[in-house]
């Protein structure tokens, strides 16, 4: 078995938090699993990063064609032809 190295046991890294008093205490009455929280919290956040990065880069890019549709006037279109 490996020596841990500051903590790091070759598993998941430790990574402190700091939360206030009295949302330390509602987690802990509440039985919250705050690792599982946490990771389920912070990869959401990566994700909505990344996306949003993604987001940027495309529309930083450009345009392909250099017409636009009127997709209000299109729905409006098809919205007659089938009656709805």
């Amino acid at each position: 078995m490996t020596q841990p190295v500051w903590g790091y046991t070759g598993g998941m890294p430790k990574v402190s938090i700091y939360l206030p008093d009295p949302l330390y205490d509602a987690v802990r009455k509440h039985d919250i699993p705050v690792s599982a929280v946490t990771q389920q919290a912070l990869e959401e956040a990566v994700r909505h990063r990344v996306n949003a990065e993604w987001i940027a880069r495309v529309r930083s890019r450009e345009p392909r064609v250099h017409s636009r549709v009127d997709t209000s006037a299109l729905l409006d279109e098809v919205r007659t032809e089938f009656g709805t």
